[in-house]
């Protein structure tokens, strides 16, 4: 599951997570500890011999499918192929989304709703394998995060978990050639619990109203 993440770095930090010789043009997009469904990411799409940064909403919506229709946020890799919903991006739309990590929730009594922010061990960008494809009914290009089960000590957190890729397999995810079997394969490769930590931070996290760089301090 993936529900809220931070992207609080300049463009160029997450451009060379994914290749340190890569120096796109610079946004200016406002830095976020708090990117919530709904709105708008930086995302890594391929444009053939090289790699392209473009913006995507949230919440992805079908090419065929009505601006109102419903937009998952999270698509199970173990599934996303066959489903009606995924089946054309899963095979020509996906795309990377760059993050400094993502937040959980756990139930705490007299708490509520306590979140987590979980990251790379070794303090990366996170890049999740993400899908994507534009609707002209909304006029938007949308995106979902891939997800899979946890298999460590990240259950106590939570039972799944975005699919991070490492940067040779997040290259490999994007190239548009790839056979269902190698798609599957590298989503399949994704890194395991024991390479992430995660702690408590405030619950001000828990709206998305509530933004800035003190939401990823341990409390």
């Amino acid at each position: 599951m993936c529900g809220r993440f931070a992207q609080s770095q300049p463009l160029i930090h997450y451009a060379h997570a994914l290749d340190p010789n890569w120096n796109p043009e610079q946004d200016k997009r406002p830095p976020t500890w708090n990117l919530a469904p709904e709105q708008f990411s930086w995302a890594f799409v391929s444009g053939g011999e090289e790699i392209l940064t473009t913006v995507l909403k949230w919440g992805l919506l079908p090419s065929w499918a009505d601006k109102d229709d419903t937009r998952p946020i999270n698509a199970k890799a173990e599934t996303a192929a066959t489903k009606p919903y995924f089946r054309k991006a899963w095979k020509s739309g996906r795309c990377l989304i760059p993050a400094d990590g993502w937040y959980e929730w756990t139930e705490v009594p007299k708490v509520g709703k306590q979140p987590w922010f979980l990251h790379r061990a070794d303090n990366d960008p996170v890049l999740f394998a993400g899908l994507w494809e534009h609707n002209s009914h909304s006029g938007n290009s949308t995106f979902v995060i891939l997800t899979m089960a946890t298999d460590g000590k990240m259950k106590e957190v939570h039972d799944r978990k975005p699919v991070v890729l490492e940067r040779k397999e997040a290259r490999h995810w994007i190239e548009p050639t790839l056979s269902l079997d190698e798609i599957q394969r590298v989503a399949s490769s994704a890194l395991k619990d024991n390479q992430f930590e995660w702690y408590r931070v405030s619950t001000q996290v828990n709206s998305p109203r509530n933004d800035g760089p003190d939401l990823l301090n341990p409390v």
